[in-house]
């Protein structure tokens, strides 16, 4: 069996420029992230519910998406056996305090809002990113739910 010498990370996004953008940073970090993305979360819950998939070690999830939101995402990924210990990541350009409440009650495990500039989103996502892959929310635990660059 071969060994992976990657680490998958996804991001459900329903912006283009965004989930391109996200994974160019993520390239720039290291050849070992593999990032895979999806328009919406029905696409998203759509690949997590079939049998013999690859997980990722942490999932982006922005708010705002049409068909099924972050929102509605979350609660399911939270509510489905296996999982309820997936690394979630609220992505947003919301930083009201209504939306990040909300995706701590529902499960999320961190709160990034979209950095305005890239060379910040690099600096957040690569801190995110700097984390024991084998426990990856055991890192975002030790920062604060609403993370800042």
């Amino acid at each position: 069996m071969t060994e992976i010498t990657y680490h998958l990370i996804m991001l459900a996004d329903d912006d283009q420029d965004d989930r391109e953008i996200f994974s160019n940073v993520c390239a720039e970090i290291g050849n070992t992230i593999k990032v895979r993305s999806f328009k919406n979360g029905f696409e998203l819950l759509q690949y997590l519910n079939q049998s013999d998939v690859e997980m990722p070690s942490i999932l982006f999830l922005d708010i705002n998406m049409p068909i099924i939101d972050g929102f509605e995402s979350l609660n399911d990924i939270r509510n489905k056996i296996g999982l309820k210990d997936l690394c979630v990541i609220i992505y947003s350009t919301s930083t009201t305090s209504f939306d990040v409440q909300k995706a701590k009650k529902l499960g999320a495990n961190g709160f990034l809002q979209k950095p305005a500039s890239y060379s910040k989103l690099k600096t957040a996502i690569q801190k995110i990113l700097d984390t024991d892959w084998n426990d990856p929310c055991t890192h975002l635990d030790k920062m604060k739910f609403v993370i800042e660059v």
